[in-house]
C-alpha cells in the first residue's frame, strides 16, 4: 500500500507527529485483520507491506488519515485534503515479495541521509540488525490507561508488553511480523546487495505504484557501467560512437525511466539530442 505522495504539505513535520504515526500504525494491527511485514513513514507520503482483504486494508487506510489529519490540526498544520488516497499493489510470489521489502526500505535510503537500518520512522531497522534489541522502551502495563489513551488517541486495549519510546513512539518490534522477511533472505549480503543493486526490481515496484524510481548520480554510473560491460564488452563510454551511445539511451530511458537530461548527463551527450532520439517514431526500435 503506497499513499500519495502530498504534494502540497507534510504528513509529519516534527518528531513527535513521526512517533505519533509510528504509535497509529502499530494500532492498525489491533483495530484491523492486517498484518504488517515492513513499513516507512517518509515526509509526506507511508508505505506499508501488509496483508488482509481489500475492506480492511481500506479500514486501516480510513483510519491512519483520520489520525493523522487530527495530529495534523491539533499541532496547527493543514489537514489531509478530502482526495487523499493510496494504490493498493498484490504481491503474486515470493520475489516480489522480496522486491517490495527492498523497495519499501530505499525510501529512506533515497534520500541520501540515512542506511535503513538508521531510518527511525520505519521497520527497516529490524532487518538483519540489533538495532530493535538496543532501542526499548516502557511497557504499556506501567501506564494508567488514561495516559494510553492520551500517547495514542484511542481506547484500544495495549498488549502489555508492548513498548512506547519517549522519542519513536510504539516500538515496530511488537507489531512488526518480521518472520516473513527472515525466510525470504538468505542472510545480510542476499539482503544488502539488492537494496544496492537491484535496479531493475526497484523500477517494477515504482513502476506497479505509479512512481518514477530516483537514483543518484553514482547509481546512474553504476547502471551504465553494467551496460556497457553487458552491450559493449572491454570497451568504455567515451570509445562509443554516438549512435551506439544512443542504443544505451533508449535501454536507459525503457528500462530504467530515466529522464533525457539525466541520460545527456550519464553519456555524456547534448540534451538537445537525447530529447530528439527519445521523441523519434522509430525509439528503440534499433
Amino acid at each position: 500500500m503506497s499513499t500519495d505522495g502530498w504534494g502540497e504539505g507534510f504528513l509529519f513535520h516534527t518528531e513527535s507527529q513521526y512517533a505519533y504515526g509510528m504509535t497509529v500504525t502499530g494500532l492498525l494491527t489491533l483495530l484491523f485483520d492486517v498484518t504488517i511485514y515492513d513499513f516507512s513513514l517518509m515526509p509526506n507520503h507511508v508505505h506499508l507491506l501488509l496483508s488482509g482483504t481489500g475492506t480492511s486494508c481500506l479500514a486501516a487506510f480510513d483510519y491512519l488519515c483520520q489520525k493523522l489529519s487530527a495530529r495534523l490540526r491539533k499541532d496547527g498544520y493543514p489537514s489531509l485534503p478530502d482526495n487523499y488516497w493510496f494504490k493498493l499493489v498484490a504481491v503474486e510470489d515470493p520475489e516480489q515479495m522480496k522486491n517490495s521489502f527492498i523497495y519499501i526500505d530505499r525510501n529512506a535510503y533515497e534520500l541520501q541521509q540515512y542506511i535503513p537500518s538508521g531510518y527511525p520512522w520505519g521497520a527497516g531497522y529490524l532487518h538483519f540488525s540489533a538495532m530493535s534489541s538496543m532501542i526499548t522502551g516502557t511497557p504499556a502495563s506501567a501506564f494508567s490507561k488514561r495516559k494510553l489513551e492520551e500517547m495514542t488517541g484511542s481506547r484500544t486495549a495495549i498488549p502489555p508488553h508492548w513498548q512506547f519510546h519517549p522519542q519513536y513512539g510504539l516500538l515496530p518490534s511488537f507489531y512488526v511480523n518480521n518472520r516473513l522477511f527472515l525466510r525470504l533472505f538468505q542472510g545480510p549480503k542476499d539482503y544488502e546487495s539488492r537494496l544496492v543493486k537491484a535496479y531493475e526490481a526497484f523500477v517494477k515496484v515504482s513502476r506497479s505504484l505509479g512512481e518514477t524510481p530516483d537514483f543518484s548520480k553514482s547509481e546512474v554510473k553504476d547502471i551504465v557501467d553494467s551496460l556497457l560491460l553487458s552491450h559493449f564488452p572491454g570497451r568504455r563510454l567515451r570509445q562509443l560512437s554516438n549512435e551506439e551511445r544512443g542504443r544505451l539511451a533508449t535501454i536507459l530511458s525503457k528500462e530504467y525511466d530515466l529522464s533525457a537530461d539525466i541520460i545527456a548527463s550519464a553519456l555524456d551527450l547534448p540534451e538537445y539530442i537525447v530529447f530528439q532520439l527519445l521523441r523519434a517514431k522509430d525509439f528503440g526500435k534499433r
